[in-house]
This record gives C-alpha cells, sequence and structure tokens, in this order.
C-alpha cells in the first residue's frame, strides 16, 4: 500500500537547508552590529557615570544647606572609578559603587579625592573649580567622554566632551 503525499502535507515547516540560511545571515548581521553595539554601550555607561556624580554633587550641596553642616563626597579609592561615598559627620547619605568597566576620571591638576560643601552650599575644599573628564577606553567618538565641572559657588553640570 502507497502513502501519498498531499501538497498541504508537504509544505508544514521549514527545511533544514531554510533554516541553516536564517541562522547564517543572522550570523553575519550580528558580526557586523557587533562593535557599534559594544562602543553605545560604553559611551552609554560613561553618560550614566558622569550623571550619578552630577546627581551626587548635587546631593552632597542640597544636604550641606539642609542639615546645616558641611557634607563631603569622597572617593572610595585612589580614583573616583571605585566608587565614592557622600557623608555628613558620621552619616553616611549615599554609596555609589565602583565602575564595572574600565572607566577613568581625568583633570588637570590632578582630581581630589574629596571635594567639601559648607553650610551656605558653597565648595570650600578644593579651594579651585573642580574638572573632570570621564571616558570609557571602549568607547570612541567625542560623544563616550563627559565633562563635570563644579564651581566654587557649588553649582554642578555634566556636558558633552572633554574638559576644557
Amino acid at each position: 500500500m502507497a502513502v501519498t503525499i498531499t501538497p498541504a502535507q508537504r509544505a508544514r515547516g521549514f527545511t533544514l537547508i531554510e533554516m541553516m540560511t536564517v541562522v547564517a545571515v543572522l550570523a553575519v548581521v550580528a558580526a557586523i552590529a557587533a562593535p557599534g553595539m559594544r562602543s553605545f554601550a560604553a559611551g552609554q555607561k560613561v553618560k550614566a557615570l558622569a550623571y550619578d556624580m552630577t546627581a551626587d554633587l548635587l546631593l552632597a550641596r542640597s544636604e550641606a544647606l539642609k542639615r546645616n553642616a558641611p557634607v563631603s563626597i569622597t572617593a572610595s579609592g585612589a580614583s573616583w572609578s571605585a566608587g565614592w561615598t557622600v557623608t555628613a559627620g558620621a552619616v553616611n547619605i549615599s554609596t555609589r559603587n565602583a565602575a564595572n568597566e574600565s572607566i577613568t576620571f581625568s583633570a588637570t591638576p590632578a582630581v581630589p579625592t574629596v571635594i567639601t560643601f559648607d553650610v551656605n552650599g558653597r565648595v570650600s575644599a578644593p579651594a579651585t573649580q573642580v574638572r573632570m573628564t570621564v571616558q570609557s577606553a571602549a568607547a570612541t567618538g567625542l560623544t563616550s567622554k563627559r565633562c563635570i565641572e563644579l564651581d566654587l559657588s557649588g553649582r554642578a553640570r555634566s556636558s558633552v566632551g572633554v574638559c576644557s
């Protein structure tokens, strides 16, 4: 007894050759897109870290005004890349963990490891304007670099590019 296969039964799925062709095309597209996505992701991490630093500088300033006491933001290690802590005396207000990528903070002169706001919300230490450039080793281009500026009045801001 012969079994007959109708055209409707034959067209139920994909053949192995069709599936392998689709997988090969997807692999080529993913290989082309991967380097650009890596740079994009690194740039977004720099942007987020610069935003976190700016937000914590503003937090430290507002806490100094609110508490009527000096508030400091201190690097956790030798660099701000290792994280930082916002403290008012012995009270820990906020903590930021280390960056999970090779992100560096640089400045000329050297970046201070402690920034202190006085009771008026002004920067009492260091006695000069603070400018830090945040960048990633994995990201390329000007948009992957952020400049954080803190003037002596206590105003912090972040902008695209290297500090001038």
